[in-house]
């Protein structure tokens, strides 16, 4: 039986491949079991895991079906106690697997997240800055077995880094009904929180894990209609299945969905055109989604003194449509 299942879609990620697998090698063991879906890849991903990982199993699915779809088939296959998805473009720090296996072992979490740093993709991004050489997933207790689901939830939507990579997460734990969903961006977004509602054992572990590759280009500029729908959409009905909370982890949780929702009003506006359609609906996501409603949130702005973010919340209250 592993103790261990990582987890690889593969799609057009050839240029990244060794330097993702030569930071895993020399940290593996027997209990270790590496899954890999080519997603109909037009590269030689696959047969490039295969070569220099041959103990790796590599699935090749018929068509591309999107990220969602191969994370999906990856948690199907898995037959690890623990599973961790791993992007082949990035990278995992020396020691680390070695040091998980210590800490599962001891302290038996149903969750634990890690921290990670940024690195550069080539000339076109800009140099690192030191805040960037180490950024946290969890705002709360480290190195401690935490199950209170407050401080859970509370501590992921501070950060709001809902990357899969940056938690491991106790297979028996995961629903079967609940998957990435396909078709759409913002997956991890949809559904580690809702996961979350289901690991009560959470360990956070405040050391950088993993090196993310920081690619050229803006997320924001690259947001059209149909991405801002997927972002808006990700956490659409969340507020109904929410467990009682306490206020400040419902603060908490409506803020995040406050700022996706302002920044989302701010691109359609700059897109304009058909953009501005997805207006109405994004206020009606934000309804379903916070367990504050419009009012509640901006009394809460006020208790907290936290006028600016009040006031402009205030001055977007009304969705503009065409």
């Amino acid at each position: 039986m592993s103790w261990l299942s990582l987890l690889l879609p593969l799609y057009r990620v050839q240029a990244w491949l060794p330097a993702c697998i030569e930071s895993l090698r020399p940290q593996l063991d027997d209990g270790v079991e590496i899954i890999c879906v080519d997603d109909a890849s037009p590269d030689d991903s696959a047969a490039l895991v295969q070569q220099l990982l041959p103990q790796a199993r590599v699935i090749r699915l018929p068509a591309n079906g999107g990220v969602s779809a191969a994370r999906n088939r990856l948690l199907d296959e898995a037959r690890g106690d623990y599973l961790w998805f791993i992007d082949p473009d990035d990278l995992v720090e020396p020691g680390v697997i070695p040091r998980l296996k210590a800490l599962l072992a001891q302290h038996q979490p149903d969750l634990l997240t890690l921290d990670f740093r940024l690195f550069d993709d080539g000339p076109c991004t800009h140099s690192i800055k030191p805040r960037h050489r180490h950024l946290s997933s969890f705002a709360g207790p480290g190195h401690v077995v935490m199950d209170d689901v407050n401080l859970r939830l509370r501590g992921l939507f501070a950060n709001g880094q809902f990357h899969p990579w940056s938690k491991v997460v106790r297979r028996a734990c995961w629903p079967t009904s609940l998957r990435f969903p396909v078709g759409r961006i913002y997956e991890d977004l949809a559904l580690y929180p809702r996961l979350a509602l289901h690991t009560p054992r959470h360990l956070h572990i405040p050391e950088v894990w993993m090196a993310y590759r920081q690619r050229g280009g803006s997320l924001m500029s690259a947001l059209c209609t149909q991405r801002l729908d997927d972002w808006t959409a990700a956490l659409d009905g969340l507020a109904a299945e929410l467990p009682p909370l306490d206020e400040d982890t419902r603060f908490e949780i409506a803020h995040f969905c406050a700022r996706t929702l302002m920044r989302a009003r701010r691109r359609r506006l700059q897109l304009g055109g058909p953009a501005l359609d997805g207006l109405a609906a994004d206020a009606q996501r934000f309804e379903r989604s916070s367990p504050l409603s419009r009012d509640q949130l901006l009394a809460a702005y006020v208790r907290r003194g936290r006028w600016l973010r009040g006031l402009q919340w205030w001055a977007q209250r009304a969705p503009q449509a065409r």
